[in-house]
């Protein structure tokens, strides 16, 4: 993709990806305060808290972050919403988001194994711990919604639609997905030993969404592929009792 002159300069993607981890941050507060407020937190057992009100806050900053995304991002890469990819999909579209969900899953599959050869160290990424504290049907349906829907979209708006792009405008495509996926994975580790074990596969799970992004320069396609890779083991698990 060829860009205008001033898309994605420096102070702009640096503001841009600030002020969306300050929207993330007041989102937090809000909703930790009125918790508090409400009793559905105890300040004297902070760690106390139902898989509910964990499942609820991830919403309350899904939400006003994809809408500050959306709102924003067309200013920051000088191109219109359908430009960067968010149109409906044709059969093409789909076609490539399920291919990229078999080769994600091979991918973080692979990696994965290799790490656990490496470290011999088995970690649970931290939406698997909350998946084993499950207990009630609202629970597991909110769970499902938020790891089939709101993640795949929300992940899919800020690492491909924004990062890979923001990379993609100075760098090579493959190098764009490379920073990306990394990046994708970094994130998702809860600590340090989490940087080999869970990070490193997902690193190779998020590249591989940004080479689908890349490919079909749909964000629908990057978000079925998203969507498919977490639905599996959710379908193993609630289906076939199958522990992920």
């Amino acid at each position: 993709m060829s860009w205008p002159r001033g898309a994605f300069s420096i102070a702009g993607t640096v503001g841009f990806a600030i002020g969306a981890v300050a929207v993330a941050i007041l989102a937090i507060f809000v909703y930790l305060a009125v918790s508090i407020q409400t009793g559905h937190i105890d300040v004297h057992h902070p760690r106390r808290v139902t898989v509910m009100t964990e499942l609820i806050g991830e919403l309350v900053i899904y939400i006003p972050v994809g809408a500050y995304l959306l709102t924003f991002l067309p200013a920051v890469a000088k191109r219109s919403l359908r430009d960067l990819g968010i149109r409906a999909p044709g059969w093409r579209e789909i076609g490539i988001g399920l291919f990229g969900a078999a080769l994600m899953t091979l991918a973080v599959d692979l990696t994965g194994a290799l790490m656990l050869q490496l470290t011999h160290r088995h970690d649970t990424e931290a939406a698997i711990a909350l998946l084993k504290q499950i207990k009630t049907p609202a629970e597991m349906y909110l769970f499902i919604a938020i790891a089939v829907v709101f993640a795949p979209m929300l992940e899919e708006l800020g690492f491909r639609v924004f990062l890979f792009n923001s990379f993609a405008r100075y760098a090579p495509v493959a190098v764009a997905c490379v920073l990306s996926g990394a990046i994708f994975g970094l994130v998702h580790s809860a600590s340090l030993p989490q940087l080999l074990t869970v990070s490193i596969p997902l690193a190779a799970g998020g590249i591989v969404l940004a080479f689908v992004y890349a490919w079909s320069r749909n964000y629908w396609s990057s978000v079925i592929t998203h969507a498919t890779f977490n639905a599996i083991p959710l379908t193993a698990y609630f289906v076939f009792h199958v522990k992920p």
